[in-house]
C-alpha cells in the first residue's frame, strides 16, 4: 500500500466556528435569552477566546437573525413579537410543504428513505429530554429537506425554525409527535401530497399553541 492517505485529515474547527456553535447553541436552547444583552468582554472570558472571533460569530449569527447588532450600542439576542412570529410561520408553511413534498418524490433510494425514517423515530424517543428532542427534530428536518434538490429553499427554511424553535421550549408549548407519525407515513408510503398536508397542518397548529401561549 503506497504512503497516500486515503482520506484528508479532519480540519479541527476554528475558533470561530466554535464560538459561533456554542452561542447558537446557548440560544436556542434558550440559556441566552431573547432580548439578552451580549456582554461581549464576559461572553469572550467565558469562552477563552479573543475579542475578534466573537465579534465574528456575533456578525454570523446575526446574519441568521439569531442576534441584533447595533455598531455602537452592542449586540442582543433577538426577541420576536407575537406578529414576527406569525409572519414566521406563515413563510414556514408555504415553503416547507413545498420542500417536503419535493424531498418525498426524491426519496426513491431505499437506504437514504431508511436512514431518514430511524432519524424520525429517534426524534420522537428522545422527546423526554428537551435539548436532545430540540436536536433531533433539528436533524431530522435538516436530513429529510436536504433531499428536496432546493438548497436555497432548504438554507432559509432552517433558519426560520431555529428563530421560532427556541420560543416553544421557553413557553414549554407541545409539537405534536401525532404529526411525526403522519409524516413517517407518508415517507414509507412514498405519499409526497400526504407528507406536505401533514407538515402544513402541523405548522398551523404549532403557530396557534404558542401565539396562544404568549
Amino acid at each position: 500500500m503506497s504512503g497516500t492517505p486515503l482520506l484528508p485529515a479532519v480540519e479541527p474547527l476554528s475558533a470561530e466556528d466554535a464560538v459561533t456553535s456554542a452561542l447558537r447553541d446557548a440560544i436556542l436552547s434558550g440559556r441566552l435569552m431573547p432580548g439578552e444583552r451580549l456582554a461581549q468582554a464576559e461572553l469572550a472570558r467565558q469562552l477563552g477566546v479573543s475579542r475578534i472571533p466573537l465579534r465574528d460569530a456575533l456578525r454570523r449569527l446575526g446574519e441568521e437573525a439569531l442576534v441584533r447588532i447595533d455598531g455602537r450600542r452592542g449586540a442582543w439576542v433577538t426577541a420576536l413579537s407575537k406578529r414576527d412570529i406569525a409572519e414566521i410561520y406563515e413563510l414556514r408553511i408555504m415553503l416547507e410543504g413545498r420542500c417536503i413534498r419535493y424531498a418525498v418524490q426524491n426519496l426513491a433510494d431505499r437506504q437514504e428513505k431508511a436512514a431518514v425514517l430511524e432519524l424520525s423515530k429517534h426524534m420522537d424517543s428522545s422527546h423526554g429530554d428537551a435539548s436532545e428532542g430540540r436536536a433531533t427534530r433539528r436533524r431530522f428536518y435538516d436530513v429529510l429537506y436536504s433531499h428536496s434538490g432546493r438548497p436555497r429553499m432548504h438554507r432559509l427554511i432552517m433558519q426560520l425554525r431555529d428563530n421560532v424553535g427556541r420560543y416553544h421550549l421557553l413557553q414549554d408549548t407541545d409539537l405534536s409527535h401525532a404529526a411525526h407519525s403522519q409524516v413517517r407515513s407518508c415517507i414509507e408510503g412514498g405519499d409526497p401530497d400526504g407528507a406536505a398536508r401533514a407538515v402544513t397542518g402541523h405548522l398551523e397548529e404549532a403557530c396557534d399553541d404558542l401565539l396562544a401561549s404568549m
